[in-house]
């Protein structure tokens, strides 16, 4: 919490829902604040004391989350969470504009046991700062929308949001720390569909930092050959097309809810450039990223 008071010069805009204590209550979860803001290079939100847990999604730009004194560099698509009762404090970088997306939020009494593990991960020490390896950003933005969209069953879809960004989070964490096991199905020469699952599973998981299928295979213990007639044999295409397409339907989502450029798009799906990235999605969606991202900036009035 501390950004409403910050949100004059050096931000090109912030867009912000800020809530009393018990006025905002989804659940288990009682949320504080959520919102999203972009900070001009140099612009710096000044150190306040944590009133809450807050989960921050980095959008674009880059710049340093001060916890407790210490420098966290954070870059796009990382996620950082504050402690409760810990000192905070933002900077954009001077040659960067730093947009990122957040929420201020507690557990209250009706918190089950299994989310009771993750709220004593959390507040445990003054941050934890990964970076986001299950497409986060559409889950926090899809929310972000409902608080604007007055649509019907809203407190449902808000719930259900905040429990996924806050179990994605927490994933993320626990993974980069190493204290859970990544997710690998039993291998067995007799069973080719747990190895196309496994497949598939991954290039959901890892979509944001996926680049050759030769590292699909070494992370699943495969041969690249095996598995590329495997999943040609299985699904009638190959892992590079079926890659491919889900590819642009990520794009098709951060076109819709990320309101980033197609360089950035094409940067986080690790295209080598804008133009081989609107090549690639033409091919599939038949016709090119700008079409829907003028249109998109048409219906929310984005220039």
């Amino acid at each position: 919490m501390g950004f409403k008071e910050h949100a004059g010069a050096g931000c090109l805009f912030h867009f912000d829902n800020v809530f009393a204590a018990g006025e905002s209550t989804f659940g288990c979860i009682d949320l504080y604040q959520i919102g999203e803001i972009c900070c001009e290079g140099g612009h710096e939100i000044s150190s306040h004391r944590q009133k809450c847990l807050e989960l921050s999604y980095i959008v674009s730009g880059s710049g340093v989350f001060y916890c407790d004194g210490k420098a966290v560099k954070v870059t796009q698509g990382d996620i950082v969470c504050n402690a409760f009762g810990h000192m905070h404090a933002i900077a954009a970088d001077a040659s960067s504009l730093l947009r990122f997306v957040y929420m201020g939020f507690m557990f209250n009494d009706k918190t089950d046991e299994e989310l009771a593990s993750i709220r004593s991960f959390l507040q445990a020490s003054p941050y934890h700062h990964a970076k986001d390896t299950y497409g986060l950003m559409i889950p926090f933005m899809r929310n972000i929308d409902e608080f604007y969209a007055h649509k019907p069953y809203s407190r449902t879809m808000i719930r259900n949001y905040l429990e996924e960004v806050i179990v994605l989070s927490y994933r993320s964490f626990t993974e980069t720390s190493g204290r859970t096991v990544p997710y690998s199905p039993q291998k067995s020469a007799n069973s080719v569909g747990y190895t196309v699952y496994s497949v598939i599973r991954y290039v959901e998981k890892h979509i944001f930092g996926l680049k050759t299928i030769r590292t699909i295979a070494d992370d699943l213990g495969y041969s690249y050959t095996y598995l590329s007639h495997t999943f040609k044999d299985k699904t009638g295409m190959t892992l590079q097309r079926y890659i491919n397409h889900k590819k642009a339907e990520k794009a098709l989502e951060l076109l819709k809810y990320g309101n980033l450029s197609i360089r950035q798009i094409a940067e986080q799906l690790h295209y080598e450039t804008a133009q081989s990235f609107s090549k690639a999605f033409s091919r599939i969606m038949g016709c090119p990223p700008s079409h829907y991202s003028s249109t998109q900036g048409k219906k929310t009035g984005s220039p």
